[in-house]
């Protein structure tokens, strides 16, 4: 979650550009979120709940959420349930040993849950969830975003106008750059442990990787290889990326940051995403306070 808290680091509780809080708020233009728990003091499970001035678009973000919430719980919930008995059935689920009639110390598949607001304003909402896998946290986070009027969830290909296949290539470039910078810092760093960076190059599906950059990238971009952009989020400032290396726990010190920012200069915004630019831009030309 570090990552995240890092990306909303002074947008404030509901994530509000500083250009939207200098004009005047439409109604339903952001999200009034909440979070639900487990009932009693567990707060194993944090889940996002919205209220908007329409109750259909408030009901079918809902839905959404919580049916993501049940794709990632242990065992099957009841979906007519509550939302809060909802996350009570699958912390039991999860974590509650039935035949000692004791809560666990780990638990059965997903734990923990817990979400940041990344963007809330001009219609838009994007939400950043990390979970814990039997106790344990997970190293990539899963992303929704919403569109505030209709409650629809987005996809990349509804808010930017560069081509889905160029825009996953230059995904596939920036992944491959920082994969070869790890290498080549742990190389400098272990020198003659020839054996730990092979694991490394391993573990980043990397062969050729005693190469100069220039040809590591041609070898990692050949064929036009491009990398998925399903896993996305907003912030005021940029479309957010994220590629993830699987790996072993065993791994976890090779691990890469996942997070690739993409400001909005350097793409084709949709007409959805124009007030949010043009508020990143008016927030730029503020002067700084002193």
């Amino acid at each position: 979650m570090k990552r995240m808290r890092d990306v909303v680091l002074g947008l404030g509780v509901f994530g509000i550009g500083v250009g939207e809080v200098l004009a005047q708020i439409a109604p339903g233009s952001r999200a009034q979120v909440f979070s639900i728990t487990t009932p009693g003091t567990s707060l194993r499970f944090q889940v996002p709940q919205v209220k908007l001035p329409d109750a259909v678009v408030t009901k079918r973000i809902n839905r959404t959420l919580m049916r993501h919430f049940r794709a990632r719980s242990f065992g099957e919930v009841d979906s007519t349930a509550s939302p809060r008995q909802q996350l009570r059935e699958a912390e039991r689920l999860c974590c509650f040993d039935e035949y000692t009639q004791s809560w666990m110390a780990g638990g059965e598949g997903i734990t923990d849950t817990e979400f940041e607001v990344l963007l809330n304003q001009n219609y838009l909402l994007s939400l950043g969830f990390i979970s814990s896998y039997r106790g344990l946290l997970e190293p990539s986070g899963e992303y929704l975003t919403f569109d505030l009027r209709t409650g629809r969830q987005l996809t990349v290909r509804d808010l930017v106008a560069d081509p889905p296949d160029q825009l996953g290539r230059r995904l596939q470039a920036a992944v491959s750059r920082r994969l070869r910078d790890n290498l080549a810092d742990a190389a400098a760093a272990y020198g003659d442990d020839s054996t730990r960076i092979a694991r490394m190059a391993e573990v980043y599906q990397i062969e050729n990787w005693d190469t100069t950059p220039q040809r590591g990238q041609a070898i990692d971009t050949a064929d036009g290889a491009e990398a998925s952009l399903d896993s996305f989020a907003l912030t005021p400032d940029a479309l957010l990326l994220f590629h993830s290396v699987q790996m072993s726990r065993f791994d976890f010190e090779f691990l890469p940051d996942d997070m690739y920012t993409f400001p909005w200069v350097r793409l084709q915004p949709r007409s959805i995403l124009t007030p949010v630019v043009q508020a990143a831009a008016a927030s730029k030309k503020m002067p700084k306070r002193r």
